[in-house]
């Protein structure tokens, strides 16, 4: 794979719906494959993806005109940071690279464009929230200068579905 390929970042369609799906249900494998507890193929049907567009922008990044990753940006998210949710961070989900650039910096450079957008949007920081048992994606987000805020269960009723959340501030 040529990793000095022409990168492009450009704000996803519905028309984008089919190879946004693959892409995620394709990292769900991997996943799952890995033994990696967090996302299941299954979350990402293309009716379930296209209601993305209701909620949040989706931006699809190409390597000299080929999908390589996506990320999604909305304005608040409740779900995850409940009462420290708050409209003045734009929040990141959804941050994939497909197999073949991984290794590359494009996780970064997406990372890189979402607080960009933060900062057009006259926003106070860029958030994010993190499966809490891989050490390794969160080490990740510390190495790209995103603070620990706190941890969540998100399934209080079952319990163990725990997630830390990560700001960076402008």
């Amino acid at each position: 794979m040529n990793f000095s390929a022409e990168m492009k970042i450009r704000e996803a369609g519905p028309e984008d719906v089919p190879i946004l799906a693959e892409m995620l249900h394709e990292a769900a494998e991997l996943m799952v494959e890995a033994g990696v507890d967090q996302w299941k193929p299954e979350m990402f049907v293309e009716e379930a993806v296209r209601g993305y567009f209701e909620t949040r922008r989706v931006f699809l990044l190409t390597a000299d005109g080929h999908p390589a990753g996506l990320c999604t940006l909305q304005c608040g998210d409740p779900s995850y940071w409940k009462e420290l949710d708050d409209e003045r961070y734009l929040y990141l989900h959804r941050l994939t690279v497909r197999p073949a650039y991984r290794g590359t910096d494009f996780g970064a450079r997406m990372l890189r464009f979402a607080e960009e957008e933060a900062l057009r949007q006259g926003k106070l920081g860029l958030r994010l929230d993190c499966a809490a048992h891989l050490p390794k994606l969160n080490a990740y987000y510390q190495n790209q200068g995103f603070r620990f805020v706190a941890e969540r269960d998100l399934n209080r009723s079952v319990g163990g579905r725990y997630v830390n959340l990560y700001q960076k501030t402008f």
